[in-house]
């Protein structure tokens, strides 16, 4: 069992998503970093849809009633298992009473925690994701207070990637992919250079839904009645206010606002860990290019290795310094809560 002391912002379960339902009206919800989510099972030997608790923000805590291992993946940084300092996007053996803690991360906004064996959770229509808009999946939200059950736990993993998948493919960037819609293109042709000129700031009216974003140059267009259609996972939508908006899992699935295109799934991990205020472009591409860089994003994925490691904690003069050495001697030092580098011989 696993008793939780706090929830960040928002924690829930997710997996992969909840897809066929579209005709009655259900999003496809899910995680919003498919990549860190399933690097979280790879670590804990789960099944890569197996459901894990999504964390935004920081300050995620729990205690842990029995033995198990786990996994904590996402942005590049820490997290702690009582005073201990962990590398995000590792798994650790976990003893009975001990805590597990999650903190504010500059590098991002998402974390998922795993266990091994995975946790026992109900199935709602063929998915465990929480879809935030509705009540029906209240059960698959995280709380202060809940005492969560695990299915088979095993405590047997201990293991760790390399940071630099996070780094090159997910880690918050300037430069969003856009795939532009051909015939809202064809009726309003200067979109393109407005949107690609324009510098985007990530308001704080973003969510599990969507994504609003401000600018300096409004982009307005004549039709005022839009005919509702089908929209998804990345459409990006121009409301009568001139300030574009990015669909995320949990958004609607029609839509009555003009689509100016939409964001290729790969780079949704991306815009997610995107912290709010910050700012980034659009940078248009056609199907083509889409479809390569995704291939080699994936070639890139499943290429990551797994490594067992060695875990050190020392305190020398207050700076609790942690030491993570691999089975093939990279080493992570960790001190005052920051990754102070990583060696490779």
């Amino acid at each position: 069992m696993i008793k939780i002391l706090n929830t960040a912002t928002l924690s829930s379960f997710q997996d992969l998503g909840r897809f066929g339902k579209k005709s009655i009206g259900v999003s496809q919800s899910g995680c919003l970093d498919k990549f860190s989510f399933i690097i979280s099972n790879f670590l804990c030997g789960n099944k890569k849809n197996e459901g894990a608790i999504e964390i935004v923000g920081g300050g995620f805590s729990c205690e842990f009633m029995e033995d198990v291992s786990i996994a904590v993946s996402g942005p590049t940084g820490i997290f702690k298992i009582n005073n201990d300092q962990i590398s995000i996007n590792s798994s650790i053996k976990i003893k009975k009473y001990d805590t597990l803690y999650i903190p504010e991360n500059k590098n991002g906004n998402i974390f998922y925690f795993s266990i091994s064996g995975g946790f026992k959770v109900n199935n709602i229509m063929n998915s465990v994701s929480f879809h935030q808009p509705s009540s029906i999946t209240n059960d698959l939200r995280v709380n202060i207070g809940d005492i969560l059950h695990m299915k088979k736990p095993n405590s047997n993993f201990q293991k760790l990637i390399n940071s630099s998948f996070f780094e090159k493919y997910i880690k918050s960037a300037n430069d969003i992919s856009i795939i532009y819609d051909e015939v809202t293109l064809n009726k309003f042709p200067d979109f393109i250079n407005i949107l690609e000129s324009n510098q985007y700031t990530i308001s704080a009216e973003a969510s599990r839904q969507g994504i609003r974003l401000k600018g300096n140059d409004n982009l307005s267009h004549k039709l005022k009645d839009e005919i509702s259609s089908g929209v998804s996972l990345g459409t990006v939508q121009l409301p009568p206010s001139g300030q574009p908006i990015i669909l995320l899992n949990d958004s609607q699935t029609t839509g009555g606002y003009l689509k100016l295109g939409s964001i290729p799934n790969f780079e949704i991990p991306k815009l997610s860990q995107t912290k709010i205020n910050s700012t980034i472009r659009f940078k248009g591409i056609d199907l083509s290019e889409s479809n390569n860089f995704r291939k080699k994003i994936d070639l890139k994925f499943n290429s990551i290795k797994l490594e067992d490691y060695f875990l050190y904690n020392h305190k020398i003069k207050n700076n609790h310094i942690s030491v993570q050495i691999s089975e093939n001697d990279s080493i992570i030092s960790i001190a005052n809560e920051q990754l102070i580098n990583v060696f490779k011989e």
